[in-house]
Formats: structure tokens, C-alpha cells, sequence
């Protein structure tokens, strides 16, 4: 059955981390003083940015020794740089200017007549948010880079761990294009376990998860009106619109997803694009523009994501 063992301990490793990282930026966030928030946070902040990094570097840390025991005697071209994947965002924005967006939700709660003892509350609620995608997503980014390495991995399939949402279930299973974008939604703890041709985890049908259900979780994940179609025969993909509230790393709007991070005369990045005009590509950004896999592995070697 799918997912494998191997791959559904990688997704609750990595939910542990991305939850610790969420709790511990919090606690921060509590110590914000209501009546001066911009300043103390800003304060705060370096602190938070720092704990978020160590975050995504503990998720991305994960990927190599987790792909090395699943695919054992499966050829690699090159090793993770979990330290290319953190202190940055997925789309290639700076963690400094993402974490400001928990001030100014709680300044545009306050400014609208709501109180600020609960305007704080919902910036705690969005940092967590925040944190948690973060941290996920440059897990499933060192994932990827570990994947299109190993010439014998051919796509992967999504593991869900139960209980999930509704969107997340009917993907479960399905399979996808190295180059395909993970479909996500924020806190999402979905990960991917890779196929080969003679690794290929048996497809869970929607259906079936549906099932293992409770008939209480059944309810509080899809809706009264949706079960009782579910069980009528009703398709549970014409039930329940999959994407709704998915989304990928590049779908922010962005021409092109890159970064600066590394890009110092210090970082291995700048020093192998020493003199280049282009930006540094994020992993997917990569995956979505390479032509086939060798360019995509030549083009990660080149922005220092695997040595």
C-alpha cells in the first residue's frame, strides 16, 4: 500500500519539525509589547528568522538519509546542500520580509476597530501559519533536489498522512512529473515518496481514505451535504473541488522565482556565479524551466542545491 513506511515516518518527521518551529516562533511573537508592536517585533525579529532557518534546515537535513534508505543501490549524481534550501521562502523571498506580514495583519485588525488583545491573537495564528509552510516546503524542495539526482526516479507520488482535509485526500495517490509543482495549501504536511521501476507504491484511492474515516471526521472534513452524496455513489472529485485553496511555490505571481540568498562572494552559490547577471534559481523554478533532467541537475549544480 501507499505510502510506504519509510515515506509516511518522512512526513511526520518533518510535520514534528515545521510544528516545533511554529511554536517556538510564537512564543516569540508573545513577547511583543501591544503598545509599541512595530518596534518591539522588529526587535524580535532577527531571532525569528533564525529559528525559522533552522527549521527548514532540519527538514531539508532529512532528505538525503530518508531517499538513501527508500532508494538503497539507486545511482545518485550529486548530494543535497540542505544549507542552499534554508533562510529563504519557496518563491525565493526573504524570510526578514515574509515575517513582517504577522505585524502588519495584527496593525490592519486594530486599525479596522477590532481589539488588540485579538488582532495579536490572529498575527500569533497567521505566524504559525507562516512558519509551518515555510518550514514544509523546503522540505519537499530538498525532496525534489534528491529526486532529480537519481536518474531511476521517474515521479513521485503524494503521501497523506489520515486524517487529512478533503483536498489533500483526493490527491492522495496520484502521481506527478518530477517538473510538476506541489500542489499545497498553507500548513500543509503532505509529502511525496519517488517511483522507480522497481519502486512503485500501490495507488490509495480517494475512495478508500474516504472510507478509513470515522463517520465524525467523515463529517468534519468533507460536510454533511458531501458525505451524503459521497455515499449516494457520488464521485468524491466532482463532490469536492481538489484545488480550492491549493496552490505551488511558484504561484505567487512572480516572473521568475530567485533569490539572493548565497549569492555572496562567501556563499558557494556566488562563488560558482561569480560575474553572472542572472538572479539565483529556486529548486522549482528550476524544475518547471529545465528541458529534461540532465539541464534540471546541471542547473542545481550550478546554484550550489547539490554538491
Amino acid at each position: 500500500m501507499s505510502p510506504s513506511p519509510a515515506a509516511v515516518e518522512h512526513q511526520q518527521q518533518r510535520a514534528v519539525i515545521s510544528a516545533a518551529t511554529a511554536r517556538a516562533a510564537v512564543r516569540l511573537w508573545q513577547q511583543t509589547d501591544p503598545d509599541d508592536l512595530q518596534r518591539s517585533w522588529r526587535l524580535l525579529l532577527p531571532r525569528v528568522v533564525a529559528l525559522v532557518t533552522a527549521g527548514q534546515l532540519g527538514a531539508a537535513r532529512q532528505s538525503q538519509p530518508y531517499l538513501d534508505e527508500l532508494l538503497r543501490g539507486v545511482d545518485s549524481e550529486g548530494r543535497i546542500r540542505p544549507e542552499a534550501l534554508a533562510g529563504v521562502a519557496a518563491d525565493g523571498r526573504d524570510l526578514l520580509e515574509l515575517l513582517l506580514y504577522p505585524l502588519w495583519v495584527t496593525l490592519s485588525g486594530i486599525s479596522r476597530g477590532v481589539s488588540t488583545a485579538a488582532s495579536i491573537a490572529s498575527g500569533a495564528a497567521f505566524l504559525d501559519l507562516l512558519a509551518r509552510t515555510l518550514v514544509a516546503d523546503m522540505g519537499r524542495a530538498a525532496d525534489l533536489v534528491g529526486m532529480i539526482v537519481r536518474p531511476a526516479v521517474t515521479s513521485y507520488v503524494r503521501v497523506v498522512e489520515m486524517p487529512a482535509c478533503a483536498r489533500c485526500i483526493l490527491l492522495a495517490g496520484v502521481e506527478y512529473g518530477l517538473s510538476t509543482g506541489f500542489q499545497r495549501h498553507p500548513r500543509c504536511d503532505c509529502g511525496m515518496e519517488p517511483v522507480t521501476r522497481t519502486h512503485r507504491p500501490e495507488p490509495t484511492s480517494a475512495k478508500t481514505m474516504f472510507g478509513q474515516l470515522s463517520p465524525a471526521r467523515q463529517l468534519t472534513t468533507f460536510g454533511a451535504a458531501a458525505v451524503k452524496a459521497i455515499e449516494a455513489g457520488a464521485d468524491i472529485a466532482q463532490v469536492v473541488n481538489a484545488r480550492r485553496g491549493m496552490s505551488t511555490a511558484t504561484a505567487y505571481g512572480r516572473a521568475v522565482q530567485a533569490t539572493t540568498e548565497g549569492m555572496t562572494r562567501r556563499g558557494i552559490a556566488g562563488a560558482r556565479r561569480r560575474g553572472a547577471r542572472s538572479p539565483r534559481l529556486m529548486p522549482e523554478e528550476i524544475f518547471r524551466l529545465a528541458s529534461d533532467r540532465e539541464q534540471a541537475v546541471r542547473m542545481l549544480r550550478q546554484h550550489a542545491y547539490i554538491v
